[in-house]
């Protein structure tokens, strides 16, 4: 395997990360490997004035984009590539949370799952989109890619967020867009608007559907389905917990659900009406 930096600061220098006060747009990444098997991210700002929780500073970053060729691969923000590497790869990010005026937030480690064969005919590039966050100042962003001569034995991964609002009505709702069918459905990370709260369940979906043809194949009650995240439990949370316990994770894994010979919509059941969701559905390519 094959480490290469991306994004950096003066090298050998005190600024770990790209100075990131401003929204950078598409560039090429260089293809130095057979396959790219993931990127690392990092993500930095000094705190000033007060202190910044964690979940507010990854907001930097609103969105990710990493294309091969034309194809979008990976489409979403800081919080939710935390969520897609803690589905993926069963792994969590380093974080320190500032509890002061002075200091430093940040959040590193960050696994983003790409496992893509190289081909010089397709340029590989991404985008990264600043959006300020008050009181988070001098900010930078590191990304490390890290390639290998062999695909070990992983599919090219699609993580596209979908963003939309629920319906105003209670009940089921169905998401007009159609899974693509470039593989198999191997999970969907869905983020709510609030988490789970003490001693409730009030989260934006209760349940989640796939259907295939029209006709439901397969449903998911997000209290019985969900996985556990380590750190996310009730009373005071750790950083990680408050960073991700917005997020059910729902896994099809190992078989997945097959996209290349049939139509597959999402349905949701709304019980908290009119909540700005994201439903993310994770598929490997192939």
């Amino acid at each position: 395997m094959k480490v290469v930096k991306v994004y950096d600061g003066t090298d050998p220098g005190g600024t770990p990360g790209r100075v990131f006060t401003a929204s950078i747009g598409q560039e090429e990444i260089t293809q130095d490997g057979a396959f790219l098997s993931w990127l690392m991210v990092g993500l930095k700002h000094a705190v000033a004035t007060a202190a910044v929780v964690i979940e507010t500073s990854v907001g930097l970053l609103s969105e990710y984009m990493l294309r091969i060729g034309s194809e979008t691969r990976i489409l979403m923000n800081m919080r939710q590539l935390c969520a897609l590497m803690a589905f993926y790869f069963k792994e969590l990010p380093f974080i320190w949370e500032n509890t002061d005026a002075t200091g430093n937030n940040f959040v590193g480690g960050v696994k983003v799952p790409v496992f893509a064969k190289m081909d010089a005919t397709k340029k590989v590039s991404h985008s990264a989109a600043w959006v300020t966050q008050t009181n988070a100042a001098t900010t930078t962003l590191a990304i490390d890619a890290y390639f290998d001569e062999t695909d070990q034995g992983k599919k090219p991964v699609h993580a596209v967020a979908v963003s939309l609002t629920s319906a105003a009505a209670t009940g089921y709702q169905l998401i007009d867009v159609i899974l693509p069918q470039i593989g198999k459905l191997v999970g969907v990370i869905i983020q709510h608007a609030t988490p789970f709260a003490d001693g409730t369940i009030a989260v934006s979906i209760e349940r989640l559907r796939l259907l295939i043809n029209g006709q439901t194949h397969s449903q998911f009650n997000v209290l019985a389905s969900s996985l556990g995240v380590p750190g996310v439990y009730n009373g005071t949370l750790e950083p990680i917990a408050d960073l991700l316990n917005v997020f059910s994770f729902l896994d099809l894994r190992p078989s997945g659900l097959d996209l290349k010979t049939q139509e597959v919509k999402i349905s949701i059941d709304v019980q908290d009406v009119s909540d700005a969701i994201v439903i993310i559905p994770v598929i490997e390519i192939g």
